[in-house]
């Protein structure tokens, strides 16, 4: 068996994500390896960016940092192609990043982003994207093999006690039903897996559209650099207002179900600030503290986008919530899965992702692999079939490689809890590379 099939064997056990650094990376080498010969013949931007870096054989793992590509690059498309509607020259352009062929793709009589992306799909090319809030998405193919890795993956919510999927658990997401975003489509296998089918519900059942975050999106970097026109600010504006009146009414609803039901199992997943309403109009009616079924699970994370909450509004939460179950994890997007987060509140590595904290650039590795380390995440993730997933990020971390901690009951290789985005910072979020990917990128499609 390949390196590279041993660490992605290791999905569902146990101490996966408790193993030594001195077992896995040698594991981890060698499978980085093997795929990066592969990969390089099947994508001529990483065969290009390899030989103008020099790299011709990975003896450590450092010698994967020049590898890696900006998160830009997964949007490096022109604005003009979605615009103008070239659906070939973006499906050319999405056949650079990809190891899968792209002559499969109907692309008669596309309407819009959304109708395309459906085009992807029933092509076999199952791509997510990202939120958009710079002004475009990210589109990132994955395979059916990277989704039945999710798939498994997901079968083991709540590491390191994880729940069987027996379908008992009533379903709340607040967010759409369905759309081209990971966590909707990982939303969905939970819900398959877990969910009773009479007792599935959504914020809304329509789909996410592309076409409205982008349009948004574009509008408020717009506003930003002060070339958005009054009538745009105005369309925005009452748009949005039209929404949140339309959701906030939902929203109760469906607070209004999770009370009704709470005696039973149930999967609740939303953001913080979501979980933080929840827990306000269940305290207005009269929900006392931990009156929810043992077996409930909360899916929560992310930031809090500028809502004013409490220091201390996790442990204000799981002390409303009571004894349930947590599944909470760091991940993003672009990663096939998501570091499970532990009882003391660590997340843990994946064996078959490589991290790497790199300086503010993202050109070089902060120190060795070693104790404390704060900088700019970077990873390559071993696992994606139709892409080479080896990014650098606009996180900034702190990776604990020590074996043991007097933090953690548990060992391994660690992420601390505390991780920002240098954007959000007031730091400049430039990634070196950036440029010469995108660079590479635009030769291939002629742009």
């Amino acid at each position: 068996m390949s390196a590279r099939a041993t660490l992605l064997g290791m999905v569902g056990h146990r101490d996966s994500f408790t193993l030594p650094q001195s077992e896995l990376v040698p594991l981890q080498l060698e499978a980085a390896r093997e795929l990066f010969a592969e990969r390089r013949e099947q994508l001529p931007i990483l065969d290009r960016r390899a030989r103008e870096t020099g790299v011709d054989r990975i003896d450590t793992l450092n010698d994967l940092i020049p590898l890696l590509f900006s998160h830009t690059a997964f949007k490096s498309y022109p604005n003009a192609f979605v615009q103008n509607g070239q659906w070939d020259r973006m499906t050319k352009w999405l056949g650079t990043m990809t190891t899968r062929p792209m002559d499969g793709v109907d692309l008669d009589g596309v309407a819009d982003i959304d109708d395309w992306v459906s085009r992807l799909w029933a092509a076999g090319h199952l791509v997510n994207t990202t939120s958009g809030t710079s002004g475009k998405v990210s589109f990132l193919n994955r395979s059916r093999a990277d989704d039945a890795l999710l798939q498994h993956y997901l079968q083991h919510l709540c590491w390191p006690e994880p729940v069987k999927p027996e379908g008992k658990h009533h379903i709340f997401f607040m967010g759409p039903r369905t759309g081209p975003y990971l966590m909707l489509i990982a939303a969905n296998h939970v819900a398959k897996l877990y969910g009773r089918p009479d007792s599935l519900h959504y914020l809304s059942n329509d789909a996410l559209r592309l076409t409205d975050i982008m349009r948004m999106a574009e509008t408020r970097l717009k506003m930003a650099e002060g070339r958005a026109s009054p009538s745009e600010i105005a369309a925005l504006e009452e748009s949005g207002r039209a929404k949140s009146a339309e959701m906030a009414g939902r929203f109760s609803d469906m607070i209004g179900k999770i009370i009704a039901l709470r005696h039973e199992p149930m999967i609740i997943t939303g953001g913080w600030t979501q979980m933080w309403e929840v827990m306000n109009m269940a305290r207005a009616a009269g929900v006392p503290n931990a009156d929810f079924h043992p077996d409930t699970i909360i899916q929560s994370g992310g930031g809090l986008k500028g809502a004013k909450l409490p220091a201390d509004y996790r442990e204000q939460l799981f002390e409303f919530f009571g004894p349930v179950r947590t599944q909470q994890g760091y991940g993003m997007s672009e990663m096939s899965v998501g570091f499970p987060m532990d009882e003391d509140g660590y997340y843990h590595q994946v064996p078959w992702i490589i991290p790497f904290v790199l300086d503010r650039d993202g050109v070089k590795p902060v120190g060795p692999r070693e104790g404390m380390v704060e900088g700019r995440y970077a990873y390559l993730d071993l696992s994606n079939e139709a892409r080479w997933n080896g990014l650098i990020t606009g996180d900034r971390v702190t990776l604990d490689f020590r074996e043991t901690r007097p933090e953690t009951r548990l060992p391994g290789l660690v992420i601390h809890p505390e991780i920002s985005r240098y954007a959000d910072i007031g730091e400049e979020d430039k990634i070196g590379c950036a440029g010469t990917i995108d660079a590479y990128i635009s030769g291939e499609i002629g742009a």
